[in-house]
Formats: C-alpha cells, structure tokens, sequence
C-alpha cells in the first residue's frame, strides 16, 4: 500500500488542483459568453464597480444607498440570466463551478471533514488497488447463476441445490443494497462463507459497485489490508498518513472486508476486528465480511463474543458447489485447444 497516496496533504494538493481547473473552466465559459453575449460582460462590469464604489465608501465612514446599489446588482444579474437563457445557455452558466458543492472544494465544512474528503481517500485506495477496474468487470450485471449447477451430489446432504441456494443468495444481496436507498441507519450486516472459488468476492464486488454507483461512501478492505497494512502501520509503527482512512473504518456508510482468516492471526487481530463489528453496529453502520472458513472455523480462530455478535447482527449466507474459478480456467482451455 502506498502510504504516501493517503497523506491528508496530498489530498488537500488535489484539492488546489480542482480548484484550479475549475477556475479554468469558468474563465474559458466567460470569454465564450462574452465574445457572444457583449452586454453580460458589461452588466457583470456595472456589479463589480458598484460593489468596489460601496466597499470604497464604507472604508472613508461616507453614506451610501445600499439597497439602491442591491436593487440594481439584483436586476443585472436578473438580465443576465435571462439573456444566457435566450441564447440556450442555462442560468447557472456563469456562476462558479464546484466539484462538491457542499464545500465548494475546500474539504471542510464548518471546520469539519466533508463527506467528499473521506470519498477521496477511498478513491485514492482503489486506484492504487485496481478497484476501480476490478468493480468495472464484477457486479450485478456480469454476475453468472450458470455457474452453479442445478443438481445436488449424492454424497452432499445440501437441501437446495447450489443454483438454487446461490439464487437466493443473490436475491438476498440485492434486498441488502436496496436497503440503503430506504434507510439511514441500520441496515444491516452480511457474512459470506464458503470454499474457494464459489463468488463470495465477486458478490462483495457486486455490493461495492452498487452503492458506490448511488452515491454511497464504501470502504473494501482485504482482511490482510485492513489488519496489517491499516491497523499495524497506524497503530504499532504510527504512520500518521493513515489516520483519516483509520477513522473512516468506523464511520463509512458500508465496510466491507474481503477474505476474512488469509490475515495472520493474533490477539491484536482479534481485539480490533470485536472493535470494528463492535463499534460499527453500535453507530448502526453496515459491515458485509467474507470468509473461506466454516462458521466452526471462525468460532475457533477468533472469540466467542466475536461470533456472538455476528449470529446476533448479521445475516450468514453460504455459498456452495464446484469451485468456478475451476470451471472457468477448464473452459478456457477446451476453447483453446479447439483453435
């Protein structure tokens, strides 16, 4: 992970870059509106010298008609609206341009983070993880039901077939997405287990995409990630850089932590991911984990009070069947041996 992508500075410089090129983009609108519209220009000329007269006064103590000065800025920028309008331009043209509007590309909003920092950071995360390719090929649109198969072997005790099961997995999945669109809080949580290969990540991917699609703030954290590379390096060697993603962990709109148990297992581990379900139930936060181990295997990696809180708070969901990861590099192969 690079560290240096995350350091609240960078992101802040970024910030300076998207005020710049905005600022760009509202001088290039005013030269085309001027070079076709003359009178905007002179109207807007006639507001900025009326308020540069009345600051003037102001500064010699000297009287001045301020709502004589209002009234006229108020009917040139009325006219100015309406000619952009007449022209086909909209009436907003020529205000500025902002990349978040809530705060107008400053990242803080009445001394706090805005919600669009905290996007940033993700962003910054996902490209340096190839996320953003990755959810482009795995989501709800390319998710495949075909893979599993409609009948149950004689030597499984299933009582649904794995298409079946996975069917009503994905429906499951959906209603979970869903949720947030009706929702604030409190929309629960998913753990996804089963054997290598069978889609669990892919569903996860599916989960991401969607909501980060709506507007969502998503955080996708491997367990190896989240628990090494974020927790370790911010709290054990204190990388200082990592401390608005560590906050985010517990705040953002939807956690999700892929392949639970592939991290080295400690005391540390265990104490922090009961900190993370923990305190983000707590705060009605939506954690979605996914895990190769057995509901027993999770039982005896981590703690009692970890799987209590699961089984209390979380809707488990299996996925079984032959591993398509398998059936997708068998399948590449007859096609290329037919060539």
């Amino acid at each position: 992970m690079n560290f240096e992508l995350l350091k609240k500075e960078n992101i802040l410089h970024d910030y300076e870059q998207v005020r710049l090129r905005n600022k760009r983009r509202l001088q290039e609108r005013q030269e085309e509106i001027y070079a076709k519209i003359p009178e905007i220009k002179q109207l807007q000329s006639e507001n900025k010298l009326s308020y540069i007269a009345l600051a003037k006064k102001k500064a010699l103590g000297q009287a001045a008609d301020t709502q004589e000065i209002s009234n006229q800025n108020r009917s040139n920028s009325a006219r100015i609206q309406e000619l952009l309008l007449t022209h086909g331009y909209p009436a907003t043209y020529l205000e500025p341009i902002y990349d978040c509007p809530v705060c107008k590309d400053l990242a803080y909003v009445d001394g706090k983070v805005c919600a669009c920092f905290e996007r940033r950071i993700v962003d910054a995360l996902y490209r340096q993880s190839n996320m953003t390719q990755v959810l482009d090929s795995e989501n709800f649109d390319t998710f495949d039901l075909d893979y599993y198969s409609h009948t149950i072997p004689e030597n499984r005790n299933w009582s649904v077939s794995p298409y079946d099961n996975a069917k009503n997995v994905l429906h499951l999945v959906h209603r979970f997405v869903n949720t947030f669109a009706t929702q604030d809080t409190e929309r629960g949580n998913l753990l996804l287990y089963g054997e290598t290969g069978l889609g669990k990540t892919f569903l996860t991917n599916c989960i991401a995409k969607a909501l980060l699609d709506e507007g969502h703030t998503v955080l996708y954290l491997s367990a190896n990630d989240l628990f090494e590379q974020v927790f370790g390096q911010y709290l054990m060697n204190k990388k200082l850089e990592l401390e608005e993603l560590y906050k985010y962990i517990y705040n953002s709109e939807l956690l999700v932590i892929d392949d639970l148990g592939t991290e080295t297992t400690n005391a540390f581990v265990c104490s922090k991911l009961f900190e993370v379900i923990n305190q983000r139930g707590l705060t009605g936060k939506s954690t979605v984990i996914s895990t190769n181990l057995s509901m027993k295997e999770l039982q005896e990696r981590y703690s009692e009070r970890i799987m209590s809180r699961i089984i209390e708070r979380y809707t488990v969901l299996q996925l079984y069947g032959e591993n398509i990861r398998y059936q997708k590099r068998k399948k590449e192969m007859i096609q290329g041996s037919k060539l």
